[in-house]
């Protein structure tokens, strides 16, 4: 019992206030996205660093790729959003869970027609892209950029396709054109996507034939040499003109 005793003080204990365990689901989450709060949050609350994936992996028994997917359902749902904090003197990527409990401290002010906030934490309908083609997008883009992505990379991929709308083949052709610039970072592929959206350029189709126009315009607009007229000397016949 004394080992015992010791090891319930040396681990601690991890609260949840009552008020979320009685309310997540009417704040949109579900069972998987509260476990996985309940193992990350330890001795904090709002503002939790990122862990180690292969832990989480060997505790819930849940694949990397399915870990991904909670922690991205949490922050589409707007219960979470990531940040970065400093522990031991370091920046790192961290789940900023403010929103969460913004939502818990209105939910007992919902009232049975669904108000504005309730209707907030509803997930989007909007179509979604499956989970093999974002798994593709990411590893393309590792490929492409000779690395291994970070979970906050990976989070503003599926932003791209999740709240932009843009679609996997517009991704592609983005990191298409960020490789043939030779510029390897999500940041000008970001700039490459806004620019389309901003020439409202919203299929692949619309963007291929852009960049056609685009060449065929630059080709046309090259100005002729205007330098002095070069005579033309026949070296393999010296004598021809005398």
């Amino acid at each position: 019992m004394d080992r015992y005793a010791h090891d319930v003080l040396q681990y601690g204990q991890t609260s949840i206030t009552n008020l979320l365990l009685k309310n997540y689901r009417k704040i949109g989450m579900s069972n998987e996205e509260l476990l996985l709060y309940i193992l990350i949050k330890r001795n904090r609350t709002l503002i939790v660093p990122m862990p180690e994936i292969g832990g989480l992996t060997a505790l819930t028994g849940y694949s990397k790729q399915q870990l991904f997917e909670i922690f991205h359902q949490m922050i589409q749902k707007k219960l979470a959003k990531i940040t970065q904090v400093n522990v031991d003197n370091q920046q790192v990527d961290a789940y900023d869970f403010n929103s969460l409990y913004e939502k818990l401290s209105l939910v007992e002010q919902v009232d049975s027609t669904n108000t504005s906030e309730e209707r907030e934490a509803i997930p989007s309908t909007a179509p979604q892209v499956s989970d093999q083609q974002r798994q593709e997008m990411f590893e393309s883009i590792e490929k492409e950029f000779g690395r291994t992505l970070s979970p906050l990379e990976m989070e503003s991929i599926s932003q791209w396709i999740d709240l932009d709308h843009y679609s996997p083949k517009m991704v592609e052709l983005a990191l298409k054109e960020a490789v043939l610039s030779q510029v390897y970072n999500l940041k000008y592929m970001d700039r490459i996507l806004r620019n389309w959206e901003k020439r409202h350029l919203k299929t692949a189709q619309q963007i291929e034939e852009y960049n056609r126009n685009r060449t065929r315009n630059n080709s046309e607009t090259e100005e002729p040499y205007k330098g002095p007229k070069i005579p033309f000397i026949d070296i393999t016949n010296p004598n021809k003109d005398k």
